[in-house]
């Protein structure tokens, strides 16, 4: 069929039509625009999802490299430590020393006493990240060649000793000391100078975020970054207890004795109203100190015995100690230490000796070497809904007139005066000192939630519970495994009973620890009724090489190891325990040979002492190095004398806190991102030379 031709008009009607099919509907350009706004949402979330994992990345990646970087540095210094693990029972002193302090919070800790059930009936664990966080490892160790240990001193320690090797007198330059000032003098007698030495004392340590505040009042108190006295409790929330932030601090103190005058110790000098290389007199007063705050004394004895050695450790890397007067006690001098002197405890940094009246001992007696810690951590105030609301931890005692495990006093963390920086007690001058200026150079980490060791037990023992569950001493869970397994009459091997395992030293007594450690015998009893009667727990407490426990006797003295009161970390005043600081130690023979008889003071008052003057009259201090068969003071009713055995570890009067050589020590460290709130943990693990 022929089609007609087109006219004019009919091609511009069609043309027409076409172009009008070639537009969009309303409904086209609203379902276009639908699909746009939903292609940008998938492409915004798609975005937003990558640049999180781009944020965890990265903060996993900083964790990585910060944990990295830590266990590689600690275990390197470890394998250069200058002495194995075997602890001292009266032979020579190994060249320097390794311990490790264990502090009553436990990796069970935050999980036990900040338990809470919610309103559906469902366990809460608010706070469970939160680990072990006082824990205090310090050991000697040597350099590799041509990578020495480095640190800063007082530029007048090294003039002063080079004019006296040269046989001159040293004059202080004249002042002002400034570094902006050189008219006046060529050069600040003070300014810090950095030197090297081949051996060193290494030591690591957790510490809070303090407010400044408090520092100058001399009563730590925690802050968060923004100042407020507990993050937790700043909208309406409680409080756990627990420091917002947490640092993990090492001080590299040098061993050079060669710095050290003819007369035995460091020269003193004085820039303006500041003592240089000065402690405070000891055990009161303050001689190195221009803040008037600082400068009151409270109480009958005061508390430089505390923190007097804390302007020294700012003003200085060098690992120094108090000198000793004729009569044994400390005077406000300083030597710089050799490895031979760091064998001794009380040479060490920031150790103290107590005064007697302070723990409740005499005023001719003070206390073995503690560290300076600060009082017990506020978490063990806390209570628990769980079942009610019952008080899980100490002070709160279980039974009328007994003292809880933990005393109020050394049993935190280190005392803030000894962290760089934190030293508020020692000024050069306001806001500007030599301490305060050096914020943060002891850094290692911050943001830290646990720094935790452990050593091998190759006694402890771990549990298969009914439920499938392997528990063992530092799961929180423990207690309840010894319970069931108490309970349970079949043999050890069907219980499912694996003997072996890293455990906190003294476990078995710790206040935060899985046994809730307390009780008028000074030990959780292992059933509901919280008697101190226990059946058949021999094999669980007493017999692992590093529980603390020797027996479940009705007092301290027969509950405790005896090495821990012969070691003086464990002391008992009035039948109540007064200072405990559990530790493993390499420790000295110093103490069997020095004038003075370092033992308890009666049957009653357990835990050596160290005696204020020297008595011609007591028993002879050397019996347990005089080739003899002597008597020992720790023996009751003089059993042992002329036994056959000469100069027994019976008739010592001191003693490692724990005698067994350990296999190893493990040391643990986690960190949490404070953007994602990302964990993670590394492990270093040293093992004896001879394991």
């Amino acid at each position: 069929m022929i089609q007609p031709a087109m006219t004019e008009d009919s091609r511009t009607v069609f043309v027409t039509r076409v172009r009008r099919r070639r537009a969009f509907t309303l409904v086209e350009m609203l379902i276009a625009m639908a699909i746009t706004l939903l292609m940008m949402a998938a492409i915004a979330k798609s975005f937003a999802f990558v640049g999180e994992r781009i944020r965890d990345s990265r903060a996993t990646l900083q964790l990585s490299s910060e944990l990295r970087n830590f266990t590689t540095r600690l275990s390197d210094e470890l394998n250069r430590c200058t002495v194995t693990l075997q602890p001292n029972v009266g032979g020579p002193d190994q060249a320097g020393y390794f311990m490790y302090y264990e502090g009553p919070l436990t990796d069970a800790t935050s999980s036990l006493f900040r338990a809470a059930v919610d309103t559906a009936g469902t366990l809460d664990l608010p706070d469970s990240r939160y680990g072990d966080l006082d824990d205090y490892l310090a050991f000697t160790a040597v350099a590799t060649p041509g990578s020495w240990f480095t640190g800063k001193v007082p530029r007048y320690l090294l003039d002063e000793k080079s004019e006296q090797v040269a046989g001159r007198t040293y004059t202080l330059p004249a002042g002002p000391y400034d570094d902006d000032i050189t008219t006046a003098a060529p050069f600040d007698p003070f300014q810090p100078v950095t030197i090297r030495s081949k051996y060193a004392e290494i030591v690591y340590f957790v510490s809070p975020e303090y407010s400044p505040v408090s520092l100058l009042s001399r009563n730590p108190t925690y802050v968060d970054i923004d100042g407020n006295a507990d993050l937790d409790g700043v909208s309406g929330l409680v409080q756990n207890g627990i420091p917002d932030r947490l640092f993990l601090h090492r001080r590299v103190l040098l061993v050079r004795p060669d710095l050290n005058l003819a007369a035995g110790q460091l020269p003193v000098q004085i820039n303006g109203a500041t003592r240089f290389m000065q402690p405070d007199n000891w055990p009161a007063g303050n001689s190195s100190t221009i803040n008037a705050a600082a400068a009151a004394v409270p109480g009958l004895l005061g508390d430089a015995w505390l923190y007097g050695m804390a302007a020294v450790h700012q003003q200085c890397d060098l690992s120094v100690r108090r000198v000793l007067g004729s009569n044994g006690q400390p005077v406000n001098l300083v030597a710089a230490n050799s490895l031979e002197d760091l064998a001794k405890p009380h040479n060490r940094f920031a150790h103290v000796r107590v005064p007697g009246a302070v723990f409740g001992g005499t005023n001719d007696q003070t206390s073995m070497p503690f560290l300076a810690l600060g009082s017990v951590p506020t978490l063990f105030n806390a209570l628990t809904t769980v079942g009610g609301p019952t008080r899980v931890a100490p002070p709160a005692s279980p039974a009328a007139g007994a003292a809880v495990v933990t005393p109020s006093g050394l049993s935190g963390f280190l005392h803030p005066a000894f962290v760089l920086g934190n030293d508020a007690l020692h000024f050069d001058q306001p806001l500007d000192g030599w301490g305060l200026e050096r914020a943060g150079e002891d850094l290692v980490t911050n943001n830290v939630v646990a720094f935790d060791l452990k050593i091998y037990d190759r006694q402890s023992v771990s549990f298969t519970t009914s439920g499938g569950l392997v528990v063992g001493p530092g799961d929180a869970g423990y207690r309840e495994a010894v319970i069931e397994a108490i309970s349970n009459t079949t043999t050890s091997a069907n219980r499912g009973e694996v003997r072996g395992g890293y455990v906190d030293l003294a476990y078995a007594a710790l206040a935060g620890g899985p046994l809730r450690g307390w009780q008028a015998r000074r030990v959780q009893s292992l059933n509901n009724a919280d008697s101190p009667a226990v059946n058949n727990t021999g094999n669980y407490l007493t017999a692992p090489e590093f529980s603390g426990i020797d027996t479940l006797g009705a007092s301290p003295s027969q509950v405790y190891v005896n090495s821990l009161f012969r070691s003086g970390k464990l002391l008992i005043a009035n039948n109540s325990i007064r200072l405990f600081q559990p530790t493993f130690d390499t420790f000295t023979s110093y103490y069997e040979q020095d004038p003075l008889l370092q033992a308890r003071s009666s049957l009653t008052d357990e835990g050596a002492r160290w005696p204020t003057i020297v008595d011609p009259t007591t028993i002879s201090p050397f019996y347990g190095r005089d080739g003899l068969d002597s008597i020992g003071i720790y023996t009751p009713g003089g059993a042992g004398f002329n036994d056959g055995n000469v100069d027994d570890i019976g008739e010592h009067e001191t003693l490692p806190p724990f005698l067994t050589r350990p296999e190893s020590i493990q040391v643990n460290l986690r960190l949490e991102s404070p953007v994602t709130r990302q964990l993670r943990q590394s492990t270093v693990v040293h093992r004896d030379v001879a394991n």
